[in-house]
């Protein structure tokens, strides 16, 4: 029996001790919960404004874009729509271009044709040999053959005095003159001649043979004198 009454009284002490620990937990914990209901409430209080902020500017722009909208309806109505270009229209511009495109074509080819028919008309006059000099002949026959020579030719046709003293001087030849010859082209034509016999020729001895010789004033007919010297 005694042990029975020291349980229980020792069971209501130790309630009476514990009975103000646990009132104070409640209460530290009622506290924690209002500042945890407080923060949440300042959330959605944020929340809430954050959503209202939000939504006065989508409403702000969507009036923007209605007027945006009701402007490009407005100039749309005001377009000139004859003014855009109709189909056939651009079928006959293109048309046009295409025929300009083969004009330039044919002019091309016409062009490359008239280089190609020069090309061969200077290599044919540069692979013309030339005359070869005259044999020598003694005085009287020379004198003959200078009288008939004024008899049948022009004057233009006779070699300058000055270039039968260089042929009677020096080696070369005669040239007659033919369309679209100038001294260079003569110069290189008689080199590529001669070039097998070890002979060539310059513009400068051509020049000293025929003073006064210049491009200016050849003329077709004219005879001059080539002189050829030793490579």
């Amino acid at each position: 029996m005694k042990r029975m009454l020291l349980l229980l009284l020792a069971g209501a002490c130790s309630h009476q001790l514990l009975s103000p620990l646990s009132a104070q937990d409640n209460a530290a914990r009622a506290a924690a919960e209002r500042e945890a209901a407080e923060e949440r409430y300042k959330l959605l209080n944020s929340a809430v404004d954050a959503l209202t902020t939000g939504q006065a500017e989508l409403q702000r722009r969507i009036s923007a874009l209605a007027d945006e909208v009701r402007s490009v309806r407005a100039q749309d109505n005001k377009i000139d729509t004859g003014k855009f270009v109709t189909r056939e229209e651009f079928n006959r511009l293109v048309k046009a271009i295409d025929e300009i495109e083969q004009k330039r074509e044919a002019d091309k080819r016409l062009i490359r044709e008239k280089f190609e028919q020069l090309e061969k008309y200077v290599e044919k006059v540069l692979n013309t040999p030339a005359s070869p000099a005259p044999p020598k002949k003694n005085k009287g026959a020379a004198a003959a053959d200078k009288g008939a020579e004024k008899l049948t030719e022009k004057p233009a046709d006779k070699p300058e005095k000055t270039s039968e003293t260089a042929a009677r001087n020096q080696e070369g030849v005669y040239y007659e003159i033919k369309p679209g010859n100038n001294l260079l082209a003569i110069v290189n034509a008689h080199n590529k001649e001669f070039k097998k016999q070890g002979k060539k020729t310059t513009l400068q001895l051509i020049h000293d043979s025929n003073p006064g010789l210049k491009d200016t004033n050849l003329k077709v007919g004219q005879k001059i004198f080539v002189p050829l010297v030793p490579e």
